[in-house]
């Protein structure tokens, strides 16, 4: 009965998607034009790829305009142009490339147009504007309804906004397709009559590596979870052994949106903070200046959910001379928006008093999040 209840489930879920997501939603990629002689699209683009893997943006990002001054459709070298800017937070950039890509969609595209949309959601989400990471997470969800990430990043979009009911059922279908080999109950069940799941069944599963995949790990309610489940056919293969005990949940690191604000007007201190800042759960999304700079003292502002957070940032940022990490201030406000944390930069920063350790790996960070909840 367990695959039949996951099949209504899913069912009722895309059948409500479908009622509030805009109707030309089905698309597809337009063909691409002919290359241009004298320039290897394929391997130029594979270049890009393998810069944008270890991390070289400026060199991916070069590589992709290669490409598109010389095929200027080529829909991989425009979702990863896009996903490259959105990796170094610049959404202003990136967020018109998917929209435009989501655009060019016609009809009958199904599940093979659903990362587009998966991708401009999460990027207005990380951006800070909700209902559009709405809008286009429903059609996402529509077009692909077992792809848990979108359902994820719907859910943590909702609870963004307030709306914790609907956040609370999307992150249950989330997780419902996390831990099931939802193919394979499909099968058991004998299908669906929803043809959005069918065309998402029959259609390959999509590797983890695209960007929307690949930005950040799980919150603690189940948000932007990047593992998979075992597939029941490889838990079968296994030999039989007595169950385990059921382990503890493991503490999990919240994912936190920061603005960094340049309090001190050092020019370019806030953008290059920007890009050691990120570990421990944190995404950098926004960059401001602070009228006048003439803020003394680094100090970092928190919504009252994020203390936890903020309390990490702090004892990254240290005195370098005492090596103390307690001298930065942590202040509690109401209003963050739209944002979690706001790390404003003083003159201490500008005049080399205080400096940014790295971000602890994050095992090390549940562990010590760990021994602190023990602690008396």
């Amino acid at each position: 009965m367990q695959p039949r209840r996951i099949l209504k489930k899913i069912s009722v879920l895309c059948a409500g998607a479908l009622l509030i997501a805009c109707a030309d939603i089905a698309r597809q990629p337009a063909p691409l034009p002919a290359a241009a002689a004298g320039v290897d699209v394929d391997r130029t683009y594979d270049q890009g790829r393998q810069h944008h893997l270890a991390g070289r943006y400026g060199d991916a990002v070069a590589a992709y305009q290669a490409v598109l001054a010389t095929a200027p459709k080529h829909v991989r070298a425009r979702n990863a142009l896009a996903a490259a800017f959105a990796r170094q937070g610049d959404f202003a950039r990136a967020i018109p490339i998917w929209r435009a890509l989501t655009e060019e969609l016609k009809p009958g595209v199904g599940p093979d147009g659903a990362y587009l949309f998966a991708n401009l959601g999460y990027a207005y989400l990380l951006g800070g504007d909700l209902q559009a990471a709405v809008t286009a997470l429903e059609k996402a969800c529509v077009l692909d309804p077992l792809d848990h990430r979108a359902w994820n990043n719907l859910g943590e979009s909702l609870r963004r906004l307030g709306q914790g009911e609907r956040a609370a059922l999307m992150f249950r279908q989330a997780e419902a397709l996390r831990d099931h080999d939802f193919r394979g109950d499909y099968a058991a069940a004998g299908g669906t009559a929803v043809a959005a799941i069918k065309a998402a069944v029959a259609s390959p599963v999509r590797p983890d590596n695209g960007w929307a995949a690949t930005e950040v790990r799980t919150a603690a309610d189940g948000t932007l979870e990047l593992l998979r489940a075992p597939a029941h056919s490889a838990l079968a293969a296994r030999a039989p052994q007595p169950a385990p005990a059921p382990l503890a949940p493991r503490p999990r690191l919240d994912l936190v949106l920061l603005e960094i604000r340049n309090g001190n007007g050092v020019t370019g201190m806030a953008r290059s903070l920007s890009h050691r800042v990120v570990g421990n759960g944190l995404q950098v999304t926004r960059l401001s200046n602070e009228k006048g700079f003439q803020v003394r003292r680094t100090r970092i502002e928190h919504h009252p959910d994020f203390r936890a957070a903020a309390e990490r940032l702090a004892q990254r940022l240290g005195d370098r001379q005492t090596g103390r990490f307690d001298s930065v201030q942590i202040v509690q406000v109401d209003h963050c928006k739209p944002t979690d944390m706001r790390l404003i930069l003083g003159q201490d920063l500008a005049r080399g008093q205080l400096v940014l350790r790295p971000a602890l790996p994050e095992n090390q960070v549940m562990a010590s999040t760990a021994l602190a909840a023990k602690a008396p």
